[in-house]
């Protein structure tokens, strides 16, 4: 049964020329790009206008390595569910969309928890709502939008890579 899940998410022989760690770039770009969102929607969540510079930067450190780490285990599960962690190559849609979803499901959980039993933070007025969930909209796009530009440019990172070495040994 796994495996025919494996079979139908992920096939194709372009996997196996790539022995790159994808996570790295992976991370990397995933850092990147969820730093500059974390400083984009600070002033949405409360104290963080009033707060000095230095906080709120180191502040978003903080976010932005907990991004990493759920875009890290997201991969992580959409890889095991794919049989392999080079499915950002061939650029299939079905470990994308886990992936997403994946992220989605720990950040309404993780937000949830914060904001409520946990008070670790509060959105401030001006961050919207959404009813049902009780989370900000900010951190739930964050996660609709942000990993299909992070995958795209570790794929782009990992085509370029395989196309300098191929041209390096030819």
């Amino acid at each position: 049964m796994i495996e025919q899940i494996r079979q139908e998410l992920c096939t194709g022989p372009v996997y196996r020329y790539n022995p790159s760690i994808p996570e790295l770039p992976l991370a990397g770009f995933g850092f990147l790009v969820h730093f500059v969102w974390e400083m984009l929607q600070a002033p949405w969540f409360t104290g963080m206008t009033e707060a000095s510079h230095g906080s709120v930067v180191w502040l978003c450190v903080q976010a932005t390595g907990g991004d990493v780490l759920i875009l890290l285990a997201s991969f992580w599960l959409s890889s095991i569910l794919c049989g392999h962690r080079q499915w950002l190559l061939k650029g299939d849609l079905n470990p994308a969309v886990i992936l997403v979803i994946t992220a989605l499901v720990v950040t309404i959980i993780l937000e949830w928890l914060a904001t409520g039993p946990l008070e670790r933070w509060t959105y401030a007025d001006s961050m919207p709502i959404i009813p049902l969930l009780g989370i900000g909209l900010s951190p739930l796009l964050q996660w609709l939008l942000l990993p299909p530009l992070i995958m795209w440019l570790t794929r782009r990172h990992m085509l370029g890579h395989i196309a300098l070495r191929s041209h390096n040994a030819g």
